[in-house]
C-alpha cells in the first residue's frame, strides 16, 4: 500500500485551496520562527552608518581618507547582507556592534574605531527604527489603499444590490450591499489619513541626539538628516531620547485602529456568510477546514484578523505603558518597545491583503439579500417618513401610528393597509393614504430610490459619495509616490555627494 505524506490535516472537499501567504497569516507562529528584531534593522544600520560617516568625513571630525576606508567596508558589508551571508553573531550583543566588529575585523580600530565617533547607541538604534517604520508605515498606506480600490469597485457593482441594515443585530432599514462596501471604503481611508499623520509628526532625525544631551563635536545634523529622507533634525536632543518609546505608540494606535475595522468587517462577513444568513459565499482559497469535520469551510482568515486586533489592542497597552513612568533621559525598558512594536507589524501588515482577497473572491447572493428584505417590518421607518412628507404629520404623531399598526400586523413581515387604517383611526386621522402607496414605500427597491440623504444608499448620493472616496483614494497614491521619490532622492543625495 502506498503511503502518502500529509502536509495539512483537511483540504480534499475544497476546489481550491488557500495560498502560502494566507495559510502563512492563519497559522502565525504555530511552526514559523520569528526572525531577531535587529536582523530587521540591518539595512537601516548599514544606511544610518554611511550617512554617519559622510558627515563625519564633511566636517573634518575624522580624516576623509579614512571615512573612505569605512564607507567601502560598508558598502561590502551590504552587499554581504543583501546576500544574506552576514548573519548577526548573538554574542555581539546588537546589530551596531555586528557591524563595528566586522569593520574593526578588516580595517583595524585605528580607523573603525572612528566610525562611533559623535554618536551613541541611543541616537543610532533610534534613527534605525525611526526609518524601519517609517518604511512600515508607507506600506501599511499601501496595503490599505489597495483593499479601498478593491472595495469601491465591488461597492460599485452592487449599487443596487439592496440587503437589510441592521441596528442592534436585527432588522432596522433598507439599504445596499453597496452602501455597506462603502462604509467599509470610508473607515479605511480615515485609517490611511493617520498612517500619513504619523509620517507628519514622526519624520524627523534623532542622529546626533547622542545619549540625549548632544556632543560637543561639530556635527551637521540637518545634513544626515537630509541624506536619510528625513523632514529635518529633530528639535531637541533630550525629548527625542526620552520618549523613544512615542513614535512606536503612535504607529501602535494607528494600526489598532485599523485592525479594529478590519475586525468588524470580518464579523460582518462571518454572519452573512453562516447558513443562517446565506448571503455571501466565502471562496476555498480564504477558507480552511477542520482536522476531523469533513464538510467544515470555515473563515479562519477572518477570525484570525479578529484575533489580530485583540492582540494589537494588548501590544498597544504594552507601549503606552513604557512612556509612562520614563526619568527624562535615556531609560533602558525603552529597548522593549522595538520589539512590541515589531511583534505588532509581523501581525498586522499582510491583513489589509488578506481581506482584500477575500472581499474580490466573495459571492455575493443577490436573491437571498433581496428577500431579507421583506422580512421584519423593515420599511416600517419609510412607510412613517412618507406620510409625514406627504400628508405633513408631525413626525411623534405618525410614529405613533406606525407603532399601532406594526402591533396590529403581527404575524405578517409588512404593515397591512387595514392595520394602517386602524391606527389612523384610533389616532383620529382620516388620511387619504392608498393601499398602493402602503405597498409602495415599503417596497426594498422603491425605499432606496426615495432615500435622498447625502452619505445613503440612494442612486444619486452613491453616486457622489463614491466619487467623493476616489478623490481621497488617489490622494494617499500621490501621497505613496512622493514618499517613494523623497526615499530615492534621499538614497540619491548619499551616493552622489559620495
Amino acid at each position: 500500500m502506498k503511503s502518502k505524506q500529509t502536509s495539512k490535516l483537511w483540504g480534499a472537499a475544497f476546489g481550491q485551496t488557500p495560498s502560502e501567504a494566507v495559510i502563512a497569516f492563519t497559522a502565525g507562529r504555530d511552526v514559523a520562527a520569528v526572525p531577531p528584531a535587529d536582523a530587521k534593522l540591518l539595512p537601516y544600520d548599514l544606511w544610518v552608518n554611511k550617512a554617519h560617516c559622510i558627515m563625519l568625513a564633511k566636517t573634518g571630525i575624522i580624516p576623509k581618507s579614512d571615512a573612505g576606508k569605512i564607507f567601502a567596508g560598508l558598502i561590502k558589508l551590504e552587499k554581504l547582507a543583501k546576500a544574506g551571508k552576514f548573519p548577526l553573531d548573538p554574542a555581539k550583543e546588537d546589530v551596531h556592534t555586528n557591524i563595528e566588529s566586522w569593520l574593526t575585523d578588516k580595517l583595524g580600530i585605528e580607523i573603525a574605531g572612528k566610525l562611533h565617533t559623535a554618536r551613541s547607541r541611543n541616537d543610532q538604534t533610534n534613527t534605525d527604527t525611526r526609518l524601519f517604520l517609517r518604511d512600515q508605515v508607507v506600506q501599511f498606506v499601501e496595503n490599505t489603499s489597495t483593499l479601498v480600490h478593491e472595495l469601491l469597485i465591488q461597492a460599485k457593482a452592487h449599487t443596487g444590490t439592496v440587503m437589510p441594515g441592521f441596528t442592534h443585530h436585527q432588522h432596522a432599514m433598507v439599504t445596499t450591499w453597496g452602501h455597506v462596501l462603502a462604509a467599509f471604503a470610508t473607515m479605511l481611508l480615515r485609517d490611511t489619513a493617520r498612517f500619513t499623520h504619523w509620517y507628519t509628526l514622526h519624520n524627523y532625525s534623532p542622529l546626533g541626539n547622542s545619549v540625549a544631551y548632544g556632543t560637543t563635536f561639530p556635527i551637521d545634523k540637518a545634513f544626515t538628516a537630509k541624506m536619510l529622507g528625513f523632514d529635518g533634525p529633530e528639535v531637541n536632543s533630550l525629548d527625542e531620547i526620552t520618549n523613544r518609546w512615542e513614535a512606536e505608540a503612535d504607529l501602535g494606535f494607528d494600526v489598532a485602529i485599523l485592525m479594529n475595522h478590519l475586525s468588524l468587517i470580518a464579523e460582518t462577513l462571518i454572519l452573512f456568510a453562516t447558513p443562517e444568513f446565506g448571503m455571501v459565499k466565502l471562496a476555498d482559497q480564504f477558507s480552511t477546514g477542520s482536522s476531523i469535520m469533513p464538510q467544515k469551510k470555515n473563515p479562519d482568515p477572518l477570525e484570525v484578523i479578529k484575533g489580530k486586533a485583540s492582540y494589537t489592542a494588548g501590544i498597544l497597552s504594552g507601549l503606552l505603558s513604557m512612556g509612562k513612568s520614563n526619568f527624562i533621559g535615556f531609560n533602558r525598558d525603552s529597548q522593549w518597545t522595538k520589539y512590541l512594536i515589531m511583534d505588532l507589524v509581523e501581525e498586522c501588515l499582510p491583513a489589509p491583503i488578506v481581506m482584500k482577497g477575500v472581499i474580490e473572491t466573495l459571492t455575493v447572493n443577490n436573491t437571498v439579500m433581496t428577500s431579507w428584505c421583506d422580512k421584519g417590518f423593515i420599511g416600517a421607518t419609510t412607510l412613517m417618513e412618507q406620510l409625514i412628507n406627504e400628508f405633513h404629520l408631525p413626525m411623534r404623531q405618525a410614529k405613533v401610528i406606525i407603532e399601532k399598526a406594526v402591533k396590529a400586523s403581527t404575524g405578517q413581515e409588512k404593515v397591512s393597509f387595514p392595520a394602517l387604517q386602524q391606527a389612523l383611526a384610533d389616532e383620529g386621522e382620516g388620511l387619504p393614504v392608498t393601499e398602493a402607496q402602503v405597498v409602495n414605500w415599503q417596497n426594498p427597491a422603491i425605499i432606496i430610490s426615495l432615500t435622498k440623504s447625502f452619505g445613503g444608499p440612494g442612486k444619486q448620493s452613491m453616486k457622489t459619495s463614491l466619487k467623493k472616496l476616489h478623490k481621497k483614494l488617489q490622494k494617499q497614491k500621490s501621497w505613496l509616490l512622493q514618499k517613494q521619490k523623497e526615499k530615492a532622492s534621499a538614497e540619491a543625495f548619499l551616493t552622489e555627494y559620495v
